[in-house]
C-alpha cells in the first residue's frame, strides 16, 4: 500500500516547458560557438572569444548562474582544416500522455499511441556554418584575418548561420534510474522509442538526420530532463526528514495514463 500518490497532467507539463524556455534556456538551446577577434583599447588583436550564434532569439537574462546555452562539440568534416560551429534549438515542444488527444502522430509511428507511452511534437531549428573557399585550400594558404592561420583556430569564425526548421514527432516511455546509496536515489527519465521527421527528401537524408537527432536526444537532452515527481509532493507538503521511494509491486509505477503521469510513493521517516 503506497503512502502517497502524486500526478501531473500533460497540460501542466507543457506549461512548465514554456516556463523553462525563459528560466532555463540551456535545456532548449545547444550551441557549438564560433569565435570572434578580441581587440585591446588600442585596437590591437589579442585573441579570440566565444561568439554564441543561434537562428532564433534566446530568452535574455535567465536567473543568475543559469546559462543561456549548452555547449556541444563543433562539426568536423574531412578535408576541412577547421571545425565548424552550429546550433540546435528546440523552438516549440508539446508533450502528450496516453491516450494522446493533443498530438496527431504520423503513420510512420504507428498510431494510435500505445498504452504507457507519451508523444512529443517539436519544432527543431538547425543552424550550420557555410564553409568558405579558404578553408579547403592548401594548408599554407589557409588564412583568416590579421594573417592568422585558419587551421590554428578552434572553430571557423563566421557572423551568421544557415538555418532550417524541421518538425519532429517522437514516442517514448518512462524509465527509473536508481543510483547507489545509501539511500538509493530514484530518478524518472524519458526514453525514446520512435522518431519521425516530417517531409525531408530524399529519404536517405531524412534517415540520417533522424539518426543524429535520436543520438542527440539520448546523449544530451533527455538525460537532463529528470522528472522530480518523487520530491515535488514531499516539498509541497512541507515534510522534512522524509525519503520517498517508488512503491514496488505495481503494474506501472510511474504510470502514463488518462493524460497524466502518476507515481505511488513509500515514505521513510528519519
Amino acid at each position: 500500500m503506497a503512502d502517497l500518490y502524486a500526478a501531473i497532467t500533460d497540460d501542466a507539463v507543457n506549461r512548465i516547458i514554456n516556463f523553462l524556455h525563459a528560466r532555463a534556456p540551456y535545456l532548449f538551446n545547444y550551441v557549438a560557438p564560433t569565435v570572434k577577434p578580441q581587440l585591446d583599447d588600442k585596437g590591437r588583436f589579442i585573441g579570440f572569444v566565444d561568439n554564441w550564434l543561434t537562428c532564433s532569439p534566446v530568452a535574455p537574462n535567465p536567473p543568475p548562474g543559469v546559462p543561456s546555452y549548452r555547449r556541444i562539440p563543433p562539426f568536423s568534416l574531412p578535408g576541412i582544416a577547421v571545425k565548424l560551429p552550429c546550433s540546435i534549438q528546440l523552438v516549440d515542444v508539446n508533450i502528450d500522455f496516453h491516450p494522446s488527444d493533443a498530438v496527431t502522430l504520423p503513420v510512420e509511428l504507428a498510431p494510435p499511441l500505445a498504452e504507457q507511452r507519451f508523444a512529443i511534437q517539436a519544432m527543431v531549428q538547425f543552424g550550420l556554418a557555410c564553409v568558405p573557399p579558404a578553408a579547403v585550400q592548401l594548408p599554407n594558404m589557409q588564412f583568416y584575418a590579421v594573417d592568422f592561420p585558419i587551421q590554428r583556430l578552434p572553430v571557423l569564425p563566421v557572423d551568421s548561420l544557415i538555418c532550417f526548421l524541421v518538425e519532429v514527432f517522437a514516442t517514448g516511455h518512462l524509465l527509473v534510474d536508481t543510483s547507489a546509496g545509501p539511500p538509493p536515489l530514484q530518478q524518472i527519465k524519458l526514453a525514446v522509442d520512435g522518431l519521425e521527421i516530417v517531409d525531408i527528401a530524399p529519404s536517405g537524408l531524412e534517415q540520417a538526420v533522424e539518426c543524429y537527432l535520436v543520438a542527440m536526444l539520448k546523449g544530451a537532452i533527455l538525460p537532463s530532463l529528470v522528472l522530480a515527481l518523487q520530491t515535488i509532493p514531499i516539498n509541497t507538503l512541507g515534510l522534512t526528514s522524509v525519503t520517498p521511494t517508488l512503491t514496488g509491486g505495481l503494474p506501472n509505477n510511474p504510470a502514463v495514463e488518462q493524460n497524466e503521469l502518476r507515481v505511488w510513493l513509500d515514505l521513510a521517516f528519519a
